[in-house]
């Protein structure tokens, strides 16, 4: 089940709402704020993994520098 990011038009409170595409296209989520169903979904960022990513933070290269150079 996806994790979407909303704003509500009436105080301005960002919150991400778990919620099936059904409930979004209905329009059922809610700010939990104010308990306003003026929210507009925001855009998102998202996270992606990466073959070989360690546990400390790195993709995979000796000290976590990604292959980058920097130490």
């Amino acid at each position: 089940m996806p994790i979407f990011e909303f704003e509500c038009q009436q105080c301005r409170h960002t919150f991400e709402d778990l919620m099936t595409y059904a409930a979004l296209e209905a329009g059922e989520a809610v700010c939990p704020a104010c308990g306003s169903q003026k929210v507009q979904r925001a855009l998102s960022s998202f996270a992606t993994g990466q073959a070989g990513a360690t546990a400390s933070g790195g993709c995979g290269a000796p000290g976590g520098g990604c292959g980058s150079g920097f130490s």
